[in-house]
């Protein structure tokens, strides 16, 4: 038995760990690799030393099924043991990140939920303040005059903060409610200014969802919110020109050339329509090069004369449905379907507003995914683990903010 010397300092000791992992959980969604990995390395060890059984919770399901998926129809890739390695980012990715911010004790949940809005108006102000008062160019923050914040790139910002929108809800406390208003503004500003246009696509849907269903006074908040975003992009010359160049013409190049990207995958999904070609293999220069002989379209060959077009193909084809069938086929892609059915289902049961915040979570991401391939973008893929992980363990704890 412990003496009350040794409960003294042990317990404060357990608290402040406890502090420490949810200082890092509330800082994760807004820093980059450099950060997450350390913090994701050590998320992974505290589980596998102290709770491994939260591993093979039925929640984790549908990411299981999808690894095994994807890992059984690389064997039939022309390069299985790359395609099997290419797994590994469902596992350190998704997996480790939605288990430990569903299932761990370490989290102060409540204290997560009360300090992020905070958190995140300084990360989001302090990015649009270094991008108009620095030059285009400076490294960290302004790489060719797009905003990134900390993260890697324009589109991985943008959908990296956009997840974060079902976090930023309002309680009905005025004060906790002034502060998500301009938490959730701020966002907004940020993505108007950053211009990708499939995640203005994913918080509309958000804030439209919010606006039909939320309680009568929260309704009036997020209408709100619907009017200044689409003042804010009507208000910016540059981001609505920007979104009239998103009528796939032959004349806007960049949004027509998607079309063409999307045609030539569901041509590769017709010839391998049960394996695909291996998970992740189209970033393998000769299978890419061997690919797009046989199956891209005249018009996207055509468009890939121009080396910016050319350099957007080499990575994917900008769709997380199109890319699914290109990597595993139709069971990868029924695959990927169910993780939205599965979560679907769970929150759909929940009272409101965690309903709500789960359902808006799932339209974000999956209508952006329409777009774009953000399933294999580390810090937008783990940002949706994050915040699947935190309102799934609210769901499994009743809805409610404890520790």
């Amino acid at each position: 038995m412990k003496t009350s010397r040794e409960s003294d300092t042990t317990y404060p000791t357990l608290e402040s760990i406890r502090n420490f992992i949810t200082l890092g959980a509330i800082l994760f969604p807004f820093l980059p690799n450099a950060y997450r990995t350390p913090y994701l390395i050590l998320a992974l060890i505290s589980l596998l030393l102290n709770r491994p059984r939260y591993f093979l919770r039925k929640h984790v399901l549908p990411f299981y099924i999808f690894l095994g998926i994807a890992i059984f129809v690389s064997f039939f890739s022309p390069m299985p043991l790359k395609a099997i390695y290419n797994t590994k980012g469902i596992l350190f990715d998704i997996i480790v990140p939605f288990t430990f911010f569903t299932f761990s004790p370490l989290i102060k949940r409540k204290l997560f939920f009360n300090y992020l809005p905070a958190v995140a108006i300084f990360f989001f102000a302090i990015t649009l303040i270094v991008f108009f008062l620095y030059p285009p160019g400076w490294h960290v923050f302004n790489r060719n005059h797009s905003l990134v914040g900390f993260l890697s790139g324009k589109l991985t910002y943008a959908g990296a903060i956009s997840l974060l929108a079902p976090l930023l809800y309002f309680k009905g406390e005025r004060k906790k409610d002034i502060t998500a208003l301009i938490a959730f503004s701020l966002l907004l500003i940020n993505l108007t200014v950053n211009m990708s246009r499939s995640y203005f696509l994913g918080i509309a849907g958000f804030l439209l969802l919010m606006i039909i269903f939320e309680r009568p006074k929260i309704r009036f908040l997020y209408f709100g919110l619907a009017v200044f975003f689409a003042l804010s992009i009507f208000a910016n010359e540059k981001t609505l020109n920007y979104l009239k160049e998103s009528i796939p013409e032959e004349e806007h190049k960049s949004s027509f050339s998607r079309i063409e990207m999307w045609k030539t995958g569901i041509n590769i999904f017709r010839a391998k329509p049960l394996t695909g070609i291996g998970y992740e293999l189209w970033t393998e220069p000769e299978i890419e090069q061997e690919l797009l002989e046989k199956y891209e379209t005249s018009e996207l060959r055509e468009l890939r004369k121009d080396v910016k077009l050319n350099k957007a193909v080499s990575g994917h084809l900008h769709s997380n449905y199109i890319m699914a069938l290109i990597n595993g086929g139709l069971p990868l892609f029924l695959a990927l379907l169910f993780i939205f059915i599965y979560y679907l289902s769970t929150f759909y049961r929940a009272p409101v507003p965690l309903k709500l915040q789960g359902i808006g979570l799932l339209i974000i991401f999956f209508t952006a995914g329409l777009f774009e391939y953000s399933f294999s973008d580390a810090e937008v893929i783990q940002n949706f683990a994050l915040v699947l992980g935190i309102l799934t363990g609210k769901a499994i704890a009743g809805n409610a903010d404890t520790d």
